[in-house]
């Protein structure tokens, strides 16, 4: 638990220091609407697991440790199709929130990012998927999670990861061009509530995929990519927000916080060398 703890302070310095001069002032303006220090940020929990797993396997091959990461492991619907539901979500929701009328939506602001407009689609769908989501994922899922459900229960797991991946944003709420910037003690008191919920989706399919931090990175850059939509559409994203959380609660009724899976939650951390 030890390197746990050294984990996620290693991340955090990381992590922090590309976000600094968002919360410190001696930095020029242009620094503090920087998206290129947002996204160098996002590689904080990635490269303190490397870095503490080198530390604690020092014959660990770096290749063959990022092998692990992204061969899919079975059952094969784990990878190859949950990743993709938050773009269903969110079709069921323009669904419930035009009444059928889909065609009044302005689908192309999907593939766009509002923070790096010049990205082109491809560019902006690579750039989530390895950094957003394996420069998280990678710790948080792969490092942190089993080595939490050594000692806890799946869903305490989630909790304290939850705590401590709140922690982790704490600068981007001083970064003008995020949407944290703006949020009133509702609004976060919400996007806690939300990073609870997609926690516990995490460790359901950590859990449910034997591991796969692929599944994870997968899954965290389809949200980002349809939660964070601009489809021009008011109310959209409050039918998001209901049913992610329908979707959660369902979870832990169905599963059961043991291990929020039907197979016995992972111990065995999967940023490893076999």
């Amino acid at each position: 638990m030890k390197n746990l703890l050294l984990f996620f302070l290693t991340a955090y310095a990381i992590s922090w220091l590309c976000w600094s001069p968002y919360f410190l002032p001696f930095f020029p303006v242009f620094w503090k609407t920087s998206a290129f220090l947002h996204y160098a940020g996002l590689v904080g929990p990635l490269i303190s697991a490397i870095f503490w797993s080198k530390i604690e396997d020092p014959k660990a091959s770096l290749p063959t440790l990022l092998r692990n990461l992204l061969v899919p492991r079975r059952p094969v619907f784990y990878w190859l199709f949950l990743p993709f539901f938050p773009f269903l979500i969110l079709f069921f929701a323009v669904w419930i929130n035009t009444e059928g009328a889909l065609e009044i939506v302005n689908w192309s602001g999907l593939w766009h990012s509002r923070e790096l407009s010049s990205l082109l689609p491809y560019q902006y769908i690579a750039l989530t998927v390895f950094v957003v989501g394996f420069g998280e994922e990678t710790g948080w899922r792969g490092f942190a999670l089993p080595r939490l459900q050594q000692r806890y229960s799946a869903l305490l797991s989630s909790l304290i990861l939850t705590a401590g991946w709140a922690i982790w944003h704490w600068p981007l709420f001083f970064y003008v061009r995020s949407g944290y910037y703006t949020m009133d003690i509702a609004g976060i008191g919400g996007w806690l509530m939300s990073l609870l919920t997609g926690s516990i989706l995490f460790t359901w399919l950590f859990n449910s995929s034997r591991g796969s931090v692929l599944v994870c990175a997968l899954f965290h850059a389809s949200m980002d990519i349809a939660f964070m939509a601009d489809l021009n559409r008011p109310g959209v994203m409050n039918s998001v927000g209901m049913l992610v959380t329908l979707w959660g609660i369902g979870i832990l009724v169905i599963l059961k916080p043991a291990n929020l899976s039907r197979r016995e939650r992972v111990k065995s951390p999967s940023f490893r060398i076999d």
